[in-house]
């Protein structure tokens, strides 16, 4: 089912404007007119998360974008915002559905606009592709301009002041020479490293700015980690005019759950930290006690490419950071083309070892 939206209306010819990534403007794919983005005037901001976990900054799902709507995948169940036409999912290539939802969800605070355009995307889609050694020869076909979509995902950024108090125990290195007898009896020495293990105990503190968490379920965390780091400094204020041309989705991970990811993201710094406060040759760290102050969140929208595929009926992706053309994704294996790799080894094994008389030595040495 498709739905249009003339949103953006062109003011040369009424056809609809989309966002051109780059010149950061609206354009005319019909005419050519060009039409600048106002400034908003705006300032980005950061929330406090225990305000917004409790009700607060909550605003119409419809609201993010005058005049657009929401559909939702019949298949992987991934809710978008659309300014434009679609009859399919950018995620899983199932066909979408409008719906009428009156859900209150947090407005994005900021957006990265698109900067590579959708054809240099599709170089990029096809360079990775054709380096794939054992994909299969029909999946060049899928690395067309037509097949990659312009999404926003949706993350959270966290700001936080930690303190930790910490209980461990810290390993310093020495060596012992040790008698030991060789293999002929011989009584020899070596030095020998051990551990001595002392208490250690103490507090560290780390201040967090925007430490990143993708809050879509509609891609593994895998691909969308491949895409970072993103520029965050060129975030703008948001202004549905960037959305015009593409789609938006509306995140799936939560702000609760998102805080949850975050801190465990943290933890990993805060645990270096703690090794780095013990000292010595090893550490071992037997409690944490993290204390977060200053909690600000802000909801924000990142640009990617994302070519999604069905083949033998399993879903394959490839998305590009649409800042850095960084691509991430998965793809199938080609059983014959491996089976070929393996055949071309095992022959150059045989004229290696000169023919039958050698692996037929090796037969009759394996039946011994």
């Amino acid at each position: 089912m498709d739905t249009e939206v003339t949103t953006f209306p062109c003011v040369a010819c009424g056809a609809q404007l989309a966002f051109k990534p780059g010149a950061e403007r609206l354009a005319c794919d019909k005419c050519g007119t060009e039409q600048d983005i106002p400034e908003s005037g705006e300032t980005i901001e950061e929330y406090d998360l225990h305000a917004a976990l409790a009700g607060a900054n909550k605003v119409d799902a419809s609201s993010i974008a005058e005049g657009a709507k929401e559909v939702r995948c019949e298949g992987c169940g991934a809710v978008s915002v659309l300014t434009g036409t679609a009859d399919r999912c950018a995620f899983c290539d199932s066909p979408v559905v409008i719906i009428d939802d009156d859900e209150q969800i947090l407005r994005p605070e900021s957006v990265l606009p698109f900067a590579i355009e959708k054809k240099a995307a599709a170089e990029k889609f096809r360079d990775w592709i054709s380096s794939r050694w054992f994909a299969p020869g029909d999946l060049q076909m899928r690395a067309q301009q037509d097949a990659i979509d312009g999404v926003y995902l949706p993350y959270w950024t966290f700001d936080a002041a930690t303190r930790t108090k910490y209980r461990g125990e810290r390993g310093d290195h020495y060596f012992e020479e040790e008698e030991y007898q060789d293999s002929e009896g011989n009584t020899k020495t070596r030095r020998v490293q051990k551990t001595e293990w002392s208490d250690a105990k103490g507090k560290v503190k780390r201040s967090f700015d925007d430490v990143l968490v993708c809050a879509t379920k509609s891609l593994p965390r895998s691909l969308t980690e491949g895409l970072e780091p993103w520029d965050l400094g060129s975030l703008k204020p948001y202004d549905p005019s960037y959305l015009a041309g593409f789609q938006a989705e509306r995140y799936g991970v939560g702000l609760e759950d998102g805080w949850t990811v975050a801190q465990q993201r943290m933890e990993d710094q805060i645990r270096h930290d703690v090794e780095k406060d013990i000292g010595g040759d090893e550490q071992r760290i037997h409690e944490m006690k993290v204390r977060h102050q200053d909690v600000t969140f802000k909801h924000t929208l990142l640009p990617l490419w994302i070519s999604s595929y069905r083949y033998n009926g399993e879903v394959y992706r490839v998305i590009v950071n649409a800042r850095t053309g960084a691509v991430s994704g998965h793809r199938p294996y080609s059983k014959a083309k491996i089976a070929a790799l393996i055949a071309v080894i095992l022959l150059v094994f045989f004229f290696l070892c000169g023919g039958t008389t050698c692996c037929s030595g090796l037969i009759g040495a394996g039946g011994r």
